[in-house]
């Protein structure tokens, strides 16, 4: 089929990016990821929060090879505009991710447990918070995909040395290899930043020195593990103490490693077929932007 675009969709503003993967896995990488793991905000989906910020509809035109035109309608999709039809069928499913996540994390706790001398606590809000969330396909309508965060999980004390955070790092690398991961990357080298804002926005000029030190692994199919240290034995003027305060209230450690676990993109088996059925008019056409791509 011939391919025609009508318009393309005009970008629109962004809801509030969090820590996560490929997509949700980004550069808030200071206190302002404690804070949001600890109010208990879901770090990709925001709940139905994207129906707020719905981009204009795109709708392009195919043509047939019996020549008639047929017009896409792009927030019909059941996908997601930067996930390829195929990507979102050989994926693990919604419950085989959620498995998945769930037994890799707490592998990594008893490693780390053993290894570094870790103790681990139940975070706020216990196992009945929601973990599965909706999410858009970028061109204005709801998809079949879901958004996945798993309750973070926090230790009671925190690695002090920094050869001792860089051990757990590798631990926790370790684990993630064994499942066809990444390595890890602290959030600090892969998105570098003046000295300045860096003592700002983690307590210091270098990782020895740092409250917070993040980063993150990458998993196939959009799946993600973010985690964090914070170390307020670092907190030279007092200021993540303070913020920290109203959290610890909730439960939150004031010194801990944590470990959260989501993916982008995972299709529950039950709407597997329903998926195949919507997306095959789009199978084969150029895709147009999305917000997301």
């Amino acid at each position: 089929m011939e391919h025609r675009d009508e318009h393309d969709a005009t970008p629109r503003a962004t809801p509030v990016p969090a820590p996560s993967g490929p997509r949700g896995w980004s550069a808030g990488r200071t206190v302002a990821l404690v804070l949001a793991l600890a109010v208990g905000l879901p770090v990709l989906g925001l709940g139905g929060l994207w129906l707020l910020f719905a981009p204009r509809p795109v709708v392009t035109t195919a043509v047939g090879d019996d020549g008639r035109e047929v017009e896409l309608r792009w927030a019909e999709h059941p996908g997601q505009a930067d996930v390829t039809i195929d990507e979102a069928l050989d994926g693990p499913s919604l419950e085989d991710g959620l498995e998945e996540g769930a037994a890799m994390v707490a592998e990594m706790q008893d490693a780390l447990s053993a290894r570094s001398g870790v103790d681990w606590t139940t975070p706020p809000g216990g196992s009945d918070d929601q973990v599965v969330f909706p999410s858009e396909n970028g061109w204005g309508g709801p998809s079949l995909l879901r958004t996945v965060n798993l309750p973070t999980q926090q230790t009671t004390s925190v690695p002090e040395a920094w050869s001792d955070k860089q051990e757990a790092v590798a631990i926790i690398g370790e684990v993630a290899a064994r499942h066809g991961w990444s390595e890890p990357v602290l959030d600090d080298d892969r998105w570098p930043q003046s000295e300045a804002d860096r003592v700002r926005s983690t307590g210091g000029a270098s990782y020895e020195r740092q409250v917070v030190v993040t980063g993150g692994v990458e998993g196939p199919h959009g799946q993600w593990l973010a985690f964090g240290f914070q170390d307020l034995s670092k907190d030279v003027d007092g200021r993540f103490t303070e913020d920290f305060r109203l959290l610890a209230e909730q439960g939150w450690e004031p010194d801990s490693l944590t470990l959260s676990y989501g993916a982008n993109a995972l299709l529950p088996e039950a709407d597997r077929a329903e998926f195949e059925r919507r997306a095959a008019p789009f199978a084969g056409q150029e895709v147009p932007p999305g917000r997301e791509s």
